[in-house]
């Protein structure tokens, strides 16, 4: 796969205007990376659910399809997961660009 340098150049601009403009795309990125991760279980039985109304029965494959995706969706959308998720985001932060997570370089108040 061969990539034009120019459109290298072009992505390494954007990006670094994105950041000058106090803008850290990184988090917003992680964070719409982990809403979409965790959609897509939930678009797939809502899907497969639908399309076993409209057929008028449920297939043995649909059937499957639709129970595992429910025991995904109860394991994704528990307290601990969605917590632990959120906090690993938020090491993502760096405002200051030094490259070391905001969260990380706190003191401790002890």
């Amino acid at each position: 796969m061969n990539i034009p340098p120019n459109l290298i150049n072009t992505i390494k601009k954007s990006y670094q205007s994105v950041r000058v403009a106090n803008f850290h795309p990184t988090g917003i990125f992680a964070t719409r990376a982990l809403v979409f991760v965790m959609l897509v279980p939930i678009l797939l039985v809502v899907i497969a659910y639908c399309m076993a109304f409209a057929k008028g029965y449920v297939s043995v494959e649909a059937n499957k399809l639709i129970d595992v995706g429910i025991n995904i969706i109860d394991h994704i959308f528990i307290p601990s997961v969605l917590t632990a998720l959120v906090g690993f985001l938020a090491l993502w932060i760096d405002k200051d660009g030094n490259g070391v997570p905001d969260q990380l370089e706190k003191e401790d108040k002890r």
